[in-house]
């Protein structure tokens, strides 16, 4: 969805259309009726593909299906199995779980169909609101939220507490630990731009800066979004730095995507974003998104119901000491947790937002047109996908797109090593463990590195110039004669 998500989000998710209102766009912002339309259809991808996460792409990586229903099957195979995975009786619930969490996701689908038209490539979604109304008469309110009874049902009754089992299972190896023992803890820095805006202004998920590389849980920090510190680096990327450099550390809204495969020295297709709070290597950040990071921002900031939502977890679910919990919440599990916390907490808003479809005539306006510039102007657009801070940029300039620059999630968590030399985030999770060409070693990376929820294919396209060529790559590691 993050792909689908980012062209709404270049021109106005959160309501504005930065630069653009002064040559003639008018309002900047969206109607009442389309706002909460919008966040219906986020909403409703993003319960989605939380759940799609824990169970269809990670459970993979803790569940031995020997002597269950789906023994040998794919996509489930005996050759990965670890000592530590859970099995038995457990694992054979864990698979119906996986099985009931398709037809959840199908029906999260469903309901935000409703008002998009289709999910998850919503037509509807556009620059100004939505296109989609809700007509007269319509039973669209009633049928979402019967539907959304039964997705909060199976939220509260079976993710929430298969999440707190896992954490109890496997927390000697994925949740507490030094850094050294590969727990995947990551930057320990955290971003998020802030989604989910009410008619006030606010945001249900608000946006900032979170420092927690301190050891003390009582140093750790929060500070506001500045969006004007966002930067990229392409020092290790290939991308053609421009003479002296000039293209390199650029802020989104004039960067430069000149390709140049072989550049000496680069390793990715990724830039590598960077939040850079002054001048110098020692204020430019490496920074983690997606449910973690908006989670501790929020806590941090004390933004509610998130901030109350964490501590309970920690302190009555997991019968932790806070300070302990919040400590560990920067690891594999934490991530898990931080997605399944945030799953419930929007599943239980979007009530509040399907209600809110009454407040206005079945005629409300969802849309509202947007004139194209005819000068040269600039603006940008930042949201929060389920992977995480999304953010375009663009420049008209004669009612053409004369520029438009992307960052995207998996940029941000993925990216390599910036000009200083420094590492991304999922780099920095996995250096100290040991990679060993067995299951262990393979299902080690592969839960710290899932643990992100990572897609390459959002954050990198190579196009070939016959537009049919496609190149296929594999990653081997020295001395392995394979990696699977």
């Amino acid at each position: 969805m993050a792909s689908v998500r980012c062209v709404d989000g270049a021109l106005g998710f959160t309501g504005t259309i930065e630069g653009m209102a002064a040559v003639g766009t008018g309002d900047r912002q969206i109607p009442v009726q389309g706002n909460n339309l919008r966040n219906i259809i986020e909403g409703a991808d993003l319960v989605m593909s939380h759940i799609l996460h824990f169970y269809h792409l990670a459970a993979l990586d803790y569940i031995n299906t020997t002597n269950t229903p789906v023994d040998g099957q794919a996509p489930w195979s005996p050759k990965d199995n670890t000592a530590d995975m859970i099995a038995g009786t457990l694992a054979t619930a864990l698979v119906l779980q996986y099985v009931t969490a398709l037809d959840i996701r199908r029906e999260a689908h469903r309901m935000g169909a409703y008002v998009s038209g289709k999910q998850p490539c919503t037509p509807a979604l556009i620059p100004g609101g939505v296109t989609k109304t809700v007509p007269a008469g319509s039973t669209a309110a009633a049928d979402m939220t019967t539907i959304l009874t039964g997705i909060r049902s199976f939220i509260d009754n079976t993710y929430i507490p298969t999440v707190v089992v896992a954490a109890k299972a496997l927390s000697g190896s994925l949740l507490v630990g030094s850094d050294a023992q590969g727990v995947g803890r990551g930057c320990k820095k955290y971003l998020a731009y802030g989604t989910f805006p009410t008619s006030s202004g606010t945001q249900v998920l608000t946006g900032g800066f979170a420092n927690c590389t301190a050891a003390a849980v009582s140093a750790w920090t929060v500070a506001p979004l500045n969006p004007a510190f966002i930067e990229e680096h392409v020092t290790y990327s290939y991308y053609d730095p421009g003479t002296l450099n000039i293209y390199d550390k650029l802020h989104p809204s004039v960067g430069m995507t000149k390709p140049l495969f072989g550049k000496a020295g680069a390793y990715s297709w990724l830039k590598a974003p960077r939040y850079q709070t002054a001048a110098g290597s020692a204020n430019t950040h490496v920074c983690e998104v997606g449910p973690l990071a908006r989670m501790i921002v929020n806590t941090l900031a004390g933004v509610e119901p998130w901030a109350s939502t964490v501590t309970n977890f920690i302190t009555s679910t997991l019968g932790l000491p806070l300070t302990t919990g919040l400590a560990n919440l920067p690891s594999v599990l934490g991530r898990h947790a931080a997605r399944a916390l945030e799953c419930k907490g929007i599943a239980d808003t979007m009530p509040s937002w399907i209600a809110a479809l009454g407040t206005t005539t079945a005629t409300g306006q969802s849309y509202k047109h947007r004139n194209i510039p005819t000068v040269s102007s600039t603006g940008y657009g930042l949201t929060e996908a389920p992977r995480g801070a999304l953010g375009h940029w663009i420049r008209v300039d004669g009612s053409k797109v004369s520029n438009y620059q992307a960052v995207v999630p998996t940029t941000w968590n993925a990216s390599p090593k910036d000009s200083y030399g420094q590492n991304g985030t999922i780099e920095q999770a996995i250096m100290g463990t040991a990679l060993t060409d067995d299951a262990t070693g393979r299902t080690k990376i592969g839960r710290i590195i899932r643990s992100f929820d990572p897609c390459i294919a959002c954050a990198v396209h190579i196009v070939s110039g016959d537009k049919k060529t496609i190149s296929k790559f594999e990653v081997i590691p020295n001395g392995f004669s394979s990696c699977k």
